[in-house]
């Protein structure tokens, strides 16, 4: 194999791999940015239907420093957590599916579930019996 051939070779082999770095990088901290707001919003949701039980100043006062109180220490591990799932099933995916195809397949089944979740959250629809019934097309 001529040289000019070979460095083309390992040239297009190392920007590959760097290409899926960053396609791992991206895939994982969207993971972990959509269910640490999936979190929070649920959360602050919940604090919220307690509003009337209070005069508003005092719940915004007592709210807020609730929300510090649960929040703090969660998003202290939740990083941690969240990346340490993503990770693993998205290498799960790569073991499963190969690298590249692992990595998609892992990453929209990812964003499968947090769909369920945020449809089910702000819509109040279940997306698995909008799937189940052929359904989509009307909610899309």
């Amino acid at each position: 194999m001529p040289g000019h051939v070979l460095f083309f070779f390992l040239l297009l082999t190392k920007n590959i791999f760097i290409m899926y770095r960053y396609a791992f990088r991206f895939a994982v901290m969207s993971i972990t940015i959509l269910t640490a707001n999936l979190l929070t919003t649920y959360i602050g949701n919940y604090l919220v239907t307690f509003r009337n039980h209070l005069r508003p100043l005092s719940f915004t006062l007592l709210g807020m420093g609730i929300t510090v109180v649960i929040l703090y220490p969660l998003f202290a591990k939740l990083e941690e957590w969240v990346k340490g799932i993503s990770m693993k099933v998205v290498k799960k995916g790569k073991s499963l599916a190969g690298r590249y195809l692992g990595l998609i397949l892992a990453f929209t089944g990812s964003l499968v579930v947090l769909m369920y979740f945020y449809t089910k959250m702000w819509y109040h629809i279940d997306l698995w019996q909008v799937l189940v019934n052929g359904e989509i097309g009307r909610y899309l």
